[in-house]
């Protein structure tokens, strides 16, 4: 791609297009990020807390112009994004209320040494954002990466340029000092100057598998610590239940948010062959009954897949997958009309040799996975390359507790679809990732714990946190 393109996925209209920026102007974005970063880092902590108030403040009186802005870039339903604002207020709200007493300074006497321990920032944070979610998973890595002191730099995904802009506006409308929050419309061919600069401390990505190689090969390459928060195939295990309609159509619910295109949502659904049959056909009946549309009608709950390129991506995996045998229940077409829209398709009999079992398949498309019992219903949610998230529905909590704690990945939940919260650590292991963003672990992320060692025999009086 010669430029930045933004291009609304339901009506396929050109909204903006921009040059990427050359390498004297991203020079200049560092150098500032750099200069600001040495008096930011001294602002005291209530400071910081009241100007990330004011961007929460200002974020909730502008939300009906940023769930706009987010359904026209990539095709989000608007009543969802209009929702997804206040998750994003609360994020900003709960840091800021958090992070100095998670960040305080600690005094301990240790092996006859008395130690005061600090987090410190590491400097410029270089930010790679995505665009499902161009608000929300931007300001979960940003937000505590700068409260914790740093500044930052963020590309914004190709494809939601103006959102990017926008965040940048609102930081500034927020009063935070100019080289706190950047915007850089960069090429993705600058990756390696970007990371390479002596100011940039440290590399934020949250994409793509391939993209995380790339960018953690880099930060390697130049001895840059880095958190990758990549794909998933996350697994939706049914154990007992006594409602399995009732869990098929939360299953089409974990599958579908934001057009399927979450990185932790369910993918593989692994069933029984007790309840298989029944289970495919209620699933089926929920996705037939799903409403595909305009990101700005409020009946929609299936908008468009965000670019061209990713539908006929999306397309050749389910053609790949029932080429290799799967059964197709429904759906498995690109829809007719403008925008990129694809029906809501359900594959069954799916097996571990497949495409959609092997990749993330990144739309409204669900895989059902057959096996004997629940022990091989574990075995088949860890036979993955991915480890994000996962699901596990039942009615005897005993039971689904058990099963989570055997899945091997970042995070479980049970009886609720997957999803994030400000203080809970959020990332993957395996192909999705490492690192933590969110909670305790995503405040300290590009922080260096310093401990400072005094000698036994000195007594500071001034300081009674010394015994």
């Amino acid at each position: 791609m010669s430029q930045i393109i933004s291009i609304n996925p339901a009506t396929e209209e050109l909204i903006a297009r921009y040059d990427y920026i050359s390498k004297e102007e991203i020079d200049q974005k560092i150098k500032k990020a750099e200069k600001t970063f040495y008096e930011w880092k001294k602002v005291s902590g209530n400071e910081k807390k009241q100007y990330f108030l004011n961007l929460a403040e200002l974020i909730q009186k502008e939300k009906s112009n940023l769930a706009d802005l987010e359904s026209k870039e990539m095709g989000m339903p608007y009543h969802v994004s209009y929702q997804g604002i206040d998750k994003s207020v609360g994020l900003i709200k709960w840091f800021a209320e958090n992070f100095q007493d998670i960040l305080k300074e600690q005094y301990y006497q240790s092996e006859g040494v008395k130690v005061k321990s600090q987090y410190d920032p590491l400097g410029v944070i270089y930010g790679i954002a995505p665009w499902n979610f161009p608000f929300n998973q931007v300001l979960r890595a940003a937000v505590p990466n700068i409260l914790a002191g740093n500044t930052t730099i963020y590309k914004h995904a190709e494809n939601v340029p103006l959102c990017g802009e926008k965040l940048e506006e609102l930081f500034k409308k927020a009063g935070f000092p100019d080289g706190v929050y950047q915007d850089i419309k960069a090429s993705t061919k600058d990756t390696e100057y970007i990371i390479s600069q002596k100011a940039i401390a440290g590399v934020n990505l949250t994409g793509s598998e391939n993209a995380g190689s790339i960018v953690g090969s880099l930060a390697g390459k130049y001895l840059k610590p880095s958190v990758l928060e990549l794909g998933g195939n996350d697994a939706f295990i049914v154990a007992d239940t006594s409602d399995l309609s009732g869990v098929a159509k939360e299953a089409v619910k974990a599958r579908v948010s934001n057009c399927g295109q979450k990185c932790n949502s369910s993918k593989r659904f692994i069933v029984r062959e007790s309840e298989y049959d029944k289970f495919c056909e209620y699933f089926k009946e929920h996705m037939e009954n799903l409403i595909v549309g305009d990101p700005m009608d409020s009946n929609t709950q299936v908008g468009p897949i965000a670019r061209q390129d990713l539908r006929d991506k999306l397309h050749y995996q389910v053609q790949q997958t029932i080429q290799q045998g799967a059964k197709l229940l429904t759906g498995g077409y690109k829809m007719e009309g403008s925008g990129y829209y694809y029906a809501p398709t359900v594959l069954a009999d799916v097996t571990s040799g497949m495409t959609s079992y092997q990749e993330e398949l990144f739309g409204p498309v669900a895989s059902i996975i057959k096996v004997k019992d629940l022990d091989e219903a574990v075995e088949v949610a860890n036979n993955s390359d991915f480890g994000l998230c996962g699901c596990v529905y039942g009615d005897d909590i005993n039971q689904t507790v058990d099963i989570a704690s055997r899945i091997h990945t970042g995070m479980v939940f049970i009886n609720q679809p997957a999803g994030s919260k400000a203080s809970l650590p959020f990332g993957g292991v395996k192909k999705s990732g490492y690192g933590k963003e969110n909670g305790p672990e995503g405040l300290k992320a590009f922080t260096n714990k310093k401990v400072i060692v005094y000698n036994p025999q000195e007594e500071n009086k001034n300081n009674p946190n010394f015994c």
